[in-house]
């Protein structure tokens, strides 16, 4: 019985160092995913189009093409506006064909974008509340966002959620939106992409605190933390290529073969799960086994026989005769055991 508690233990300590290890690596702390982007006209970017894809819904365009994004993903769209901008600014129908007609250049800048995750460990009752927070840091600089938050699956198969947000980018004074292009927007986001991930980290992780969520998000990217690059977006055309010829291109090859090394890491961490589960049910056990156990008792005390000389041993060392005479009695005991190794 004691060797089965002491083998438990054994397994129940390698166990946990293992399972807390990885655990802390994998659940404890998590990617940042924040993008940054523009709606442009000279890459025909439209800003009605794109918001009909943040909200799941339809858009009417410049030409009277409408476009329909209906789709089972988005879990929730809705406005966020200053106090003093007028109702209509909610209402993302009169928003955008708005802030469109407000840009008179070719090339002009008609929306900024910015994608954020949310990590799987933040439940979905709190996902609407942490899209209006994050929101807030662009509508206290003048801005109006449209919010959409998408929940697709993921090429491991679990969810996938994120915010789309859609700033404009004029202020609305007096009802309408400015003459002049709110430019010193620009010094938050024109080369400054690095500090914006790690203030949305810092938000991030202080809305996990505020709802005793375990969770911490790393705003560091991939290479600075050792690991693999995130999957590339292919161009729609890589897509269409393969329809039409049923061959891959190599670019979709390579995507390939890290969604198979992700599916991989999702194996490994779904055996970690498995070890914690085993981990309590080792605790259980050992408890189990070693409550009704009595303590070993004390070992044995060995009885030391003194010699001749041992006096003058302890005051300086072992003296010559003292050394021979306790050989010679040693010798001379016939009840000693044979040699402890060979015949």
């Amino acid at each position: 019985m004691r060797l089965l508690a002491a083998g438990l233990a054994s397994r129940q300590a390698e166990a946990e160092w293992l399972a807390s290890s990885i655990h802390w690596v994998l659940t404890m702390i998590g990617r940042l995913g924040c993008n940054l982007s523009l709606v442009q006209r000279s890459r025909g970017g439209d800003a009605l189009r794109h918001s009909a894809y943040v909200s799941g819904g339809t858009a009417r365009l410049a030409d009277g093409s409408v476009v329909d994004f209906a789709r089972n993903d988005v879990v929730a769209s809705f406005v966020v506006k200053p106090k003093e901008a007028p109702a209509w600014a909610a209402d993302r129908e009169q928003l955008w064909p708005r802030a469109v007609a407000a840009e008179r250049r070719a090339d002009a800048q008609e929306a900024r974008l910015v994608e954020l995750s949310i990590p799987r460990a933040i439940p979905n009752e709190h996902w609407d509340e942490l899209a209006r927070h994050a929101a807030g840091a662009f509508v206290i600089h003048g801005m109006t966002v449209e919010v959409g938050i998408h929940c697709p699956t993921a090429s491991d198969g679990l969810p996938n959620p994120h915010i789309h947000f859609m700033a404009t980018m004029r202020e609305i004074v007096d009802g309408e939106f400015s003459r002049k292009k709110a430019r010193h927007w620009n010094k938050i986001f024109h080369g400054k992409a690095k500090a914006f991930r790690y203030k949305m980290a810092e938000f991030m992780n202080e809305f996990c605190r505020m709802k005793g969520i375990d969770f911490q998000v790393d705003p560091r990217s991939n290479a600075e933390r050792g690991l693999p690059p995130a999957e590339v977006r292919l161009p729609h055309w890589h897509i269409l290529h393969y329809k039409r010829t049923g061959k891959k291109t190599r670019a979709m090859e390579q995507r390939d073969r890290e969604r198979a090394a992700r599916a991989e890491v999702a194996r490994l961490e779904a055996e970690c799960r498995k070890l914690e589960l085993e981990l309590e049910a080792a605790r259980a056990e050992v408890t189990l086994v070693t409550a009704g156990e009595p303590l070993p008792a004390a070992p044995p005390q060995v009885t030391r026989y003194p010699f001749k000389g041992a006096a003058s041993a302890k005051r300086g060392g072992y003296p010559k005769m003292a050394g021979t005479e306790a050989f010679a009695q040693i010798a001379a005991d016939p009840d000693l055991p044979g040699p402890r190794y060979g015949p």
